[in-house]
């Protein structure tokens, strides 16, 4: 009763509010049977700022600030296939040098409504996974995924599933093979006034190697949500505009030879209001309750184990929190978005208000370099 009584009064909280949209972080790359033999140079640019004024002991509090570019050429040989060839770069403010400069480089092959990706991934958020399962932060610290993807997207189904290869090891070498995988899915029933999703989702890491010369044990861990999730649509020139209620269950499991980690399982509880408001302002309040539950990529407040550097000991087996997060969509041009967030919440255990605001500018653009149309009949 608890947990329903907190998910009603986030509901009737909507009153005046907006709903939480990550799909300008996402960096997909279009293969337009316009664009065949056509060579384009684009442009991806994040700026952001993100302030955590966090001082219990799960997580740390810190900031987070600077710029990532992401130039890159792209051509594309037939109407359904597309190479795109970049560096990325980030450059955190109050480091002399760039922290990360690697290169990038994508093939896509679409058919359809599917599209296989090799190399440089289309990760981060445009997996869509929850956060207690992908953590927002790593757009901003950790936001290259390289490996093999396969992405299905229509009107009635969403279906993302990925291999990201992110440490290779060689013979003879004192560390570990690290690959992380997964699978997001979601399947509208109904699609009228109403809109009725079924949402899966999955996270696998693995840890280890046959060619080591590491101690440690090969470690296999596991996040997995399962869920159901209602839009209410609204004409686009109401003043608000779209209102969805979500729920999932999260599950936790450790598959590893040897117990490195406090729990070998766990699961909790997320809840989550939203409402978008035409004026760009949206409004998200969730519920969360997890017990002994551990993440793999999740954020930082949902665990039952710190990830602070001065706290990375303390456990709190069963985590209970009420989150609320305000911000605000600018569309300065179609490629152009300057977006503000203020996120407090309420830890109802440890009965302690903390809170984290940022600023991000998002710049994505094509230019044709060459461009030969394709002869319509």
């Amino acid at each position: 009763m608890r947990i329903i009584s907190a998910f009603i009064l986030l509901f009737v909280s909507l009153s005046a509010s907006g709903q939480l949209n990550n799909s300008m972080f996402d960096q997909r790359m279009q293969v337009l049977e316009s664009d065949s033999n056509a060579l384009l140079f684009n442009m991806k640019i994040l700026g952001f700022n993100k302030n955590n004024e966090y001082f219990e002991k799960i997580a740390d509090g810190y900031t987070l600030f600077g710029y990532q570019v992401n130039p890159s050429v792209s051509y594309q040989p037939t109407s359904k296939t597309r190479f795109d060839i970049g560096v990325f770069a980030q450059k955190d403010f109050g480091n002399d040098e760039y922290n990360e400069v690697a290169p990038t480089f994508t093939f896509s092959y679409v058919h359809g409504d599917s599209k296989l990706i090799f190399g440089t991934l289309e990760g981060a958020t445009s997996h869509q996974l929850i956060e207690p399962l992908y953590d927002f932060e790593n757009v901003l610290i950790d936001r290259l995924e390289n490996g093999l993807q396969f992405h299905i997207e229509n009107d009635w189904l969403f279906f993302d599933t990925w291999i990201d290869w992110q440490n290779i090891l060689y013979p003879g070498e004192n560390d570990q093979e690290e690959v992380t995988g997964g699978l997001s899915i979601r399947y509208v029933l109904i699609d009228k006034t109403v809109r009725l999703s079924i949402p899966a989702q999955i996270v696998i890491t693995h840890l280890g190697g046959q060619i080591d010369t590491s101690e440690l044990p090969l470690q296999t861990y596991s996040n997995s949500a399962f869920g159901l999730m209602i839009d209410f649509l609204r004409p686009d020139n109401n003043l608000i505009n779209n209102v969805r209620l979500d729920g999932y269950y999260t599950h936790y499991n450790d598959f590893s030879n040897q117990q490195l980690r406090p729990f070998l399982d766990g699961d909790g509880i997320y809840l989550n209001a939203e409402v978008k408001s035409k004026f760009g302002l949206e409004f998200m309040a969730s519920y969360w309750r997890g017990n002994e539950f551990l993440t793999i990529q999740g954020g930082q407040l949902y665990p039952s184990e710190s990830s602070s550097v001065q706290n990375r000991f303390v456990i709190q087996e069963e985590r209970e929190l009420l989150i609320l997060r305000l911000f605000h969509n600018l569309k300065l041009s179609d490629k152009l978005t300057l977006s503000s967030r203020f996120e407090p919440y309420f830890d109802l255990l440890n009965d302690r208000f903390e809170f984290s605001h940022g600023f991000y500018l998002n710049y994505n653009a094509d230019f044709y370099l060459l461009k030969n149309r394709v002869k319509r009949r």
